[in-house]
């Protein structure tokens, strides 16, 4: 007998795959599925966690972010398809600390939150499954830290120009290529600091061929990745981060 959609749609998320039949059938249930575009917010910063999402579909992608009073922005994370977010606070039952809005076109599973509360404290899969998941965010968040507090502006945008072509590149014949368009500005959110730092670095780059930038499409593409490695400090890579993971993110 064929599986339900979302029971086919749940088991395409990492986070979901090694579930057995009634904790999928459970998450299923409290599962609906949603097609959205940008610029639509999923939900604000401050709202009451009541589902947790998964991508499931879509060649677009969800930006979790934060704005303060002086309306500073800043960008948490990029996540695509295979990915959740919103878990932390559903966990938490506090409110949402960052907003979540559609870039492009995704499609999504809401899974509501009292069933996946209900199914993490009853399945072990679940629960080893999403401690992984969050070890691999802090240690990112870690990196990130220290390099907000030790390292020069240049370093902290080469390691996320390095990690979104990791997470989200694709090579062509001028290198590696960011899939998803990255206003200079949202480089900017991305650290959280001004466009005109980025724009300078972004120039510099340029200039000597380590990167190429189109800021009429805001499309960015790695040329030589050895130069802007070269850029990142050694000791990173005896803390054993690894790379590819998004940081934990309590909305």
């Amino acid at each position: 007998m064929p599986e339900p959609g979302d029971v086919l749609s749940l088991k395409s998320v990492p986070l979901f795959r090694e579930l057995g039949a009634a904790d999928l059938a459970r998450l299923s249930r409290a599962a609906s599925t949603i097609d959205l575009a940008a610029p639509t917010e999923i939900f604000c910063q401050g709202d009451l966690p009541d589902a947790v999402y998964a991508i499931v579909g879509g060649d677009g992608c969800v930006r979790i972010g934060a704005v303060d009073r002086q309306s500073k922005a800043l960008m948490v994370e990029v996540f695509q398809a295979g990915d959740v977010f919103g878990e932390v606070g559903v966990i938490e039952s506090k409110s949402r600390t960052a907003s979540a809005v559609v870039e492009g076109r995704v499609r999504l599973l809401r899974i509501g939150a009292a069933a996946f509360r209900e199914t993490l404290v009853n399945s072990p899969a679940l629960g080893e499954a999403l401690c992984r998941v969050l070890a691999r965010r802090l240690r990112r968040t870690f990196e990130l830290f220290q390099d907000a507090t030790f390292e020069s502006l240049e370093v902290r945008l080469a390691r996320q120009i390095l990690y979104l072509a990791d997470v989200a590149g694709r090579a062509d014949r001028n290198g590696l290529r960011l899939v998803r368009r990255f206003r200079q500005g949202d480089l900017a959110d991305l650290l959280g600091v001004t466009n005109r730092s980025i724009i300078t670095i972004l120039n510099v780059w340029r200039t000597d061929g380590t990167v190429s930038y189109n800021t009429k499409t805001a499309m960015l593409t790695v040329t030589n990745r050895p130069a802007l490695e070269a850029l990142l400090p050694q000791n990173h890579e005896e803390t054993g981060v690894i790379a590819g993971t998004g940081p934990v993110n309590e909305v």
